[in-house]
C-alpha cells in the first residue's frame, strides 16, 4: 500500500480524490420536471423499510437550487453507451441532449436506456460539508437487465458486466 501523503491543506483535496477513486462507484442522471438535470455518482441506497435512497449534489450548483423545487425528481443509473459523461456534468450543460428521454406521468424525465430507474420523492437535505446529503423516499421502480451499467473508477468511465 502506497504511503499516506502529509495532510497539508495545499495536498489534502488532491490526496482525498486519489483514494476515492479507488472506489468504483456508478453514475445517475438525476432528473427534475422541466428538464433540470445532475450527473451524480455519491449515490446509495439507505433503507429497505421504508425505502429510501441518498445522493449528494453540490451546495453551490444551481441547478441543484432550481430541481429541489419540484420535490418529486427521477434517478437514472446511467448504462454503458453514454460513455464519458464528462461534457454533461459540466454547468450549464444540456444534460439530456442525445438522450432518449420518455415523461412520466408526473412529468419527470425517464431515460429509455437507463440500468434503473427510481422515482422520488425529496424527504430530507442536510449540508454536508461543500454537498448536500438529499435522502428520498422510493415511489416507484423499474430496470432493464439487458444493460450494462457506467462506472466511474480512477477518474476513467468504463462498463462492468456481471
Amino acid at each position: 500500500m502506497e504511503a499516506s501523503p502529509s495532510l497539508a491543506p495545499a495536498i489534502a483535496e488532491r490526496a482525498l480524490r486519489r483514494a476515492l477513486g479507488r472506489f468504483a462507484t456508478g453514475v445517475t442522471l438525476i432528473t427534475a420536471p422541466g428538464g433540470d438535470s445532475l450527473v451524480v455518482n455519491a449515490f446509495m441506497p439507505a433503507s429497505l423499510d421504508p425505502p429510501l435512497v441518498a445522493f449528494c449534489a453540490g451546495r453551490s450548483s444551481l441547478t441543484w437550487r432550481r430541481m429541489r423545487r419540484s420535490r418529486r425528481v427521477g434517478i437514472n443509473v446511467l448504462d454503458d453507451s453514454v460513455g464519458d459523461v464528462r461534457d454533461r456534468a459540466r454547468p450549464g450543460a444540456d444534460r439530456l441532449a442525445g438522450l432518449d428521454v420518455r415523461l412520466d406521468r408526473h412529468g419527470v424525465p425517464r431515460l429509455a436506456d437507463a440500468v434503473a430507474f427510481l422515482l422520488v420523492d425529496l424527504v430530507d437535505e442536510r449540508p454536508v460539508g461543500d454537498h448536500s446529503l438529499v435522502t428520498c423516499e422510493v415511489l416507484d421502480v423499474g430496470w432493464n437487465d439487458e444493460r450494462d451499467p457506467l462506472v466511474f473508477f480512477g477518474g476513467a468511465f468504463g462498463s462492468f458486466a456481471a
